[in-house]
């Protein structure tokens, strides 16, 4: 077998070399794994971390966040309870950030239990936390982010980087992306 020089590539084609070698019949073998060109199946490392509701819940107490559930309970499947089960690990992220930087206390009221919206961002995909309301909250992201409109409920919405506010009557909805 016959092995080419190694020829530097200027732009799009084959090289001057490997067109000859076809030309003369040679037979050419290109060594390069097609593997590397196509994109690897994503590696655990590289997919969402999602929590389950023991994780979330020692990250949060960690972090000196508190939570809360009307129900008294963690069920995901029961709309009355609180839970982050299936939680994105960059939500949680992006609320702990948010307490440390308005240096407010905050308390998570929702999390991915059944009972709110549906959608590709929601609540039950780990998209979406809601936050009790509190002055200092309050004053943080009204005075912090620009406002943004008004949502099909009403809500007041004020954009960050990666997240959405609404506030609503009773809580802040907050979309993390």
């Amino acid at each position: 077998m016959r092995t080419l020089p190694r020829t530097r590539r200027t732009g799009a084609g084959t090289g001057a070399s490997a067109r000859a070698a076809v030309a003369a019949g040679t037979l050419l073998v290109l060594q390069a794994s097609f593997v590397t060109l196509l994109p690897e199946p994503a590696a655990a490392a590289d997919r969402p971390a999602r929590l389950d509701h023991d994780q979330a819940v020692k990250r949060l107490e960690r972090a000196g966040l508190s939570w809360t559930s009307s129900g008294g309970c963690a069920d995901r499947r029961n709309p009355r309870c609180t839970s982050f089960d299936a939680l994105r690990a960059v939500s949680l992220r992006k609320v702990i950030k948010l307490k440390r930087r308005s240096g407010c206390p905050i308390t998570l009221t929702g999390g991915t239990e059944a009972g709110h919206e549906h959608g590709r961002y929601s609540h039950y995909t780990g998209y979406k936390l809601d936050i009790a309301l509190s002055g200092c909250v309050d004053r943080y992201i009204t005075r912090r982010y620009p406002f943004h409109g008004l949502r099909d409920d009403g809500a007041r919405l004020y954009r960050a980087q990666g997240a959405l506010y609404a506030r609503t009557p009773d809580h802040w909805d907050i979309l993390l992306r």
